[in-house]
């Protein structure tokens, strides 16, 4: 017979959960409050609330040419994309729209590769 859950152990499992997920955010919260302090309050320790400077992002965007690295990744994940609409659209219509003999199979296969 199974078991009641009572409130108490539902406020248990509750408490719990928060203490986990505090746990795992709690690295990524203070990497990004970190990146906002400059060299010297990082290195002095942690503190909730730093005096915010955005010195380190000009510094890494300045030195790196990452908007260039940035540009050409969306030019090819857009042209990627458009050029498998290309292919796709008029693949998918001629199997919709006049189907063969083979047109099932080729469907089955290729649900067989996407699982």
């Amino acid at each position: 017979m199974a078991r009641a859950v009572t409130t108490q152990h539902k406020t248990i499992a509750t408490v719990a959960a928060w203490i986990v997920a505090l746990l795992i955010f709690f690295p990524i919260l203070y990497t990004i409050i970190t990146s906002f302090k400059s060299e010297q309050e990082a290195i002095q320790g942690f503190a909730l609330i730093p005096s915010g400077t955005f010195e380190s992002y000009s510094e890494v965007q300045a030195q790196s040419g990452y908007f260039k690295f940035f540009l050409n990744s969306v030019i090819l994940s857009v042209g990627s994309t458009i050029l498998a609409l290309i292919i796709a659209i008029p693949a998918a219509w001629s199997m919709a729209f006049s189907p063969t003999k083979r047109t099932k199979d080729i469907l089955m296969w290729m649900l067989s590769t996407k699982m």
